[in-house]
This record gives structure tokens, sequence and C-alpha cells, in this order.
């Protein structure tokens, strides 16, 4: 059984044509951007739309195949685990980037090269964006509450899953990649009333990244996952018997 899951599902559109390059084993990586979008009404009835932008990359055969059949403009599904990378500028700045390791790859607008297409009653059925990440794993630290100047409940916490593969010299690899997550309202409450520094859990949402500036100018950028549902895995605490089973969902997220 697999120690935790870490795994994003998303459905946008192709920002800019895919690169292709070649490592110096000559292993093809492909880079692209997806943008999704959302659209929402707030309860005083305004209307409101938000974007996300997916970093994507896909390794090897998966790689060529989006090099010749993914272009900007179309629409496509995108599956696969998130994994972060850090690096430092030539100024010494420490810059970090979160992607979508791409393991599926499905063209949705028109058909590819190869001929193939989703059946029509399939692509009605699908949404035209998705945001969605699924996680279990370990909490790094208890959430922190706090309340927005209107009151509502706010809880942060980080969560640690780990994933293990071969890489294709047979050698076993770990790696472990951590999410800042947020609750909102009574998922919130519940959250800081039940988790604990590493209890395992289950928690379904989607990705939102934030932006502000510092003093100096300098901008900085966070990657969050913003939780929709949550289950509690890990064993039952003390004087607590339906800890273990318990399951909530929000049926609106609060922007």
């Amino acid at each position: 059984m697999a120690r935790g899951l870490n795994r994003a599902t998303i459905i946008g559109f192709v920002e800019r044509e895919p690169e292709k390059r070649y490592t110096a084993a000559g292993q093809a990586v492909v880079s692209f951007a997806v943008l999704t979008y959302r659209q929402w009404t707030t309860l005083g009835g305004d209307d409101r739309e938000s974007k996300e932008w997916f970093h994507v990359v896909a390794w090897g055969a998966l790689a060529e195949a989006a090099s010749e059949r993914l272009h900007q403009g179309q629409r496509v599904y995108v599956e696969g685990p998130l994994q972060t990378r850090s690096w430092q500028d030539n100024g010494g700045q420490r810059h970090c980037r979160t992607e979508v390791v791409a393991t599926t790859l499905v063209p949705l607008d028109g058909r590819d090269e190869a001929g193939s297409c989703l059946p029509e009653d399939r692509e009605l059925e699908l949404p035209l964006c998705l945001n969605r990440v699924l996680v279990i794993g370990n909490l790094g630290r208890a959430p922190e509450m706090r309340y927005t100047p209107s009151g509502q409940a706010v809880a942060s916490f980080s969560l640690a899953t780990t994933r293990s593969w071969n890489n294709t010299a047979g050698e076993r690899r770990d790696a472990t990649e951590w999410f800042n997550a947020v609750a909102w309202g009574g998922l919130a409450e519940i959250c800081h009333q039940y988790l604990t520094r590493g209890r395992r859990v289950f928690v379904e949402g989607e990705l939102r990244t934030r932006g502000w500036e510092q003093p100096g100018g300098a901008r900085h950028y966070r990657t969050e996952l913003v939780v929709s549902e949550m289950i509690v895995l890990g064993p039952r605490s003390p004087g607590n018997g339906a800890d273990s089973a318990l399951k909530i969902e929000t049926e609106e997220l609060p922007f």
C-alpha cells in the first residue's frame, strides 16, 4: 500500500506551445502552462471569476507525444503528482516552482494527429475547467486558527506526502512533497479541533496561488491547497470514538 497520495487532476487550456528539450542522457522533457478558471456568484449576488495557472512537465514518450499533439489554446486533461523544486538565481534570490508531473495527457478539443478523440457524450460530461487535488499525508504541524475581520474562521496547516518509484537503473527512490493547506468556515473549526501534528488525513481541494509584495519591492508567491473535504485517517484520539470516521465537506468556498 502506498504511504501517501499526491494526485492533481486538471482540465484547462494550453497557454503556450510546449517546449521540448533533452537531458544529458537523451530523455525527452516537455514543459507547458495550463490555464484554468472558475466563476461563481457571491452572497451579495456579484459575479466573480478567477484564473489559475499550472506548470506541467512530461517525460519520455509522453513528452514526445505532447510536443507533437498539444498546441496553444487547446483544451487538455492532465493528471499526475505535484512536485516543488527550488533554485537560486545569480542575484542570490531563492525561487520555488510547483509543477504537475504528468502521467496522463488527453487532448479534449478536436482530434489528435493519431486520429483518436473522446466520445461526444464523454466530452459533454466534462467541465470546462477542472482544478482538483487529492492528498493523503501527515500533518507537519497543528492547524493555526485565525479569524477574518468579518468573523470567518481560517485554519492553516502543512501536510507531507511521500511517493516512491524506481528509476531507470531499477533503484528505489522516495520523495516527500509538502503542501500548505487552508480550510475555511466550519471546516476550519473542525480541523483545528481534531487535527494534530503527525495525524494522517485525506484532503481534497484545489490549488490557488497568491502573491504579495514586500516593502523592499520583492514579489513573493505562495501556492496553497484550499481544502473542500477532509477525512481523518489516523488512530482515534483518547476519549473520542467518532474521530477516526470523521468526514467533513463544504458546499461553497468563501471566495
